[in-house]
């Protein structure tokens, strides 16, 4: 393990920890599953001293309190309006309170030695180096030994599941060509400069990169890979399919849904909207090929020489190149765009046949999806 060289600078210290593992994603690498399974194995790690801490008064697994704490400007982010943080003093506050709640939840906790956190945030909001700063400079009063654990994903595997994402999150996917809408948001396929900006703050030692790759993993599971990059005991595995991508009418609902009905992305105080999204994030689930076979195969080979260089920087045991390059998932031609009618009435339907009815605090949403599915059951 890279950075247990580094252990004795926090005991020397009498720093409380005398590791802190950082996972920071990326984004669509199965944070979701490992949160999942840390979560469900937290007693078990309390008994070999490690820590995976409950944020206080929150139920959100992706721990971004720690984004809220550190982010120059949160109240300019859904972060900030979720926890209700609109000037810096408020962010001060916040910060000061969060860190009085972890500080006691760590003396309940005196025996553990290792703390670990997780959440997807650290990569995509944390996105210049005095933001990664910031977070360094917050945990420091806690330990001075850090492993960052990252993960890496194919670039259009990447692109495609956070499509799905996106709209789940209630963001109007404007553009008519999908690839347009990939490459609108470049920063997150640039796996260099993320690996450089958290090495400049942390150091190259303490860097434990991982590819997203199933055939790379130990048993071809990836709670059991982070596992062996933390140097964890063997613990038991559950469901790690979460947080799935969008099928075709989901992906298109939506799309349709945040066109019609915009809200700013984010924003869950529409809980009949929410629940909608919650319904057909669950409900379908599956696998959707807005792009082509030759259009991804061309968006991934503009990568080439970037996965190159990452290949040279944090996996050098590896031969090029550095992902698989198996495209044969994707059609030929890439799936239409339309929802159709039979697509909402088959929609409409599925939720008559499982009884779903939404809150109402929507004078528009909640009520018309109600009396259509009322008007569909009287039939």
């Amino acid at each position: 393990m890279q950075v247990l060289n580094q252990n004795d600078r926090s005991t020397e210290s009498g720093k409380r920890f005398d590791r802190i593992i950082l996972h920071i994603g990326t984004e669509k690498t199965g944070t979701k599953a490992i949160q999942n399974f840390l979560q469900k194995n937290r007693e078990r790690l309390n008994a070999h001293n490690i820590l995976y801490p409950m944020m206080p008064g929150s139920s959100h697994s992706s721990m971004w309190e720690f984004v809220a704490a550190v982010h120059d400007k949160p109240w300019m982010q859904d972060i900030g309006r979720h926890f209700e943080i609109t000037n810096e003093l408020e962010r001060i506050k916040f910060q000061q309170k969060l860190s009085s709640a972890l500080t006691r939840q760590f003396d309940r906790h005196a025996k553990c030695r290792t703390l670990i956190l997780s959440s997807e945030h650290f990569q995509s909001r944390l996105d210049v180096e005095p933001r990664i700063a910031a977070l360094r400079e917050y945990l420091s009063q806690w330990s001075d030994c850090f492993q960052i654990v990252v993960y890496f994903r194919r670039q259009d595997q990447l692109a495609l599941s956070f499509l799905s994402t996106r709209l789940k999150s209630s963001v109007v996917i404007e553009q008519e060509s999908m690839m347009e809408a990939i490459l609108s948001i470049p920063r997150y396929y640039d796996y260099v400069g993320l690996y450089k900006s958290w090495s400049n703050q942390f150091g190259k030692d303490s860097i434990t990169a991982r590819l997203f790759c199933e055939a790379r993993w130990p048993a071809k599971s990836l709670a059991r890979d982070f596992s062996r990059a933390c140097g964890l005991p063997d613990l038991p595995v559950e469901n790690e399919r979460l947080n799935a991508s969008l099928n075709r009418q989901g992906f298109q609902f939506l799309r349709a849904l945040n066109a019609r009905h915009p809200i700013v992305p984010g924003d869950k105080s529409d809980k009949a909207r929410t629940a909608l999204v919650e319904y057909i994030s669950h409900r379908y689930q599956g696998k959707f090929y807005p792009i082509s076979r030759s259009q991804a195969k061309q968006f991934y080979s503009s990568y080439a020489e970037q996965n190159e260089q990452l290949r040279k920087l944090a996996f050098p045991m590896y031969s090029s190149p550095l992902f698989e390059e198996d495209f044969s998932e994707y059609p030929e031609k890439a799936e239409h765009l339309d929802l159709g009618q039979n697509d909402v009435v088959d929609l409409v339907l599925d939720m008559w046949r499982e009884k779903i009815s939404f809150p109402i605090n929507s004078p528009t949403l909640g009520s018309k999806i109600n009396s259509w599915l009322s008007k569909m059951r009287g039939r």
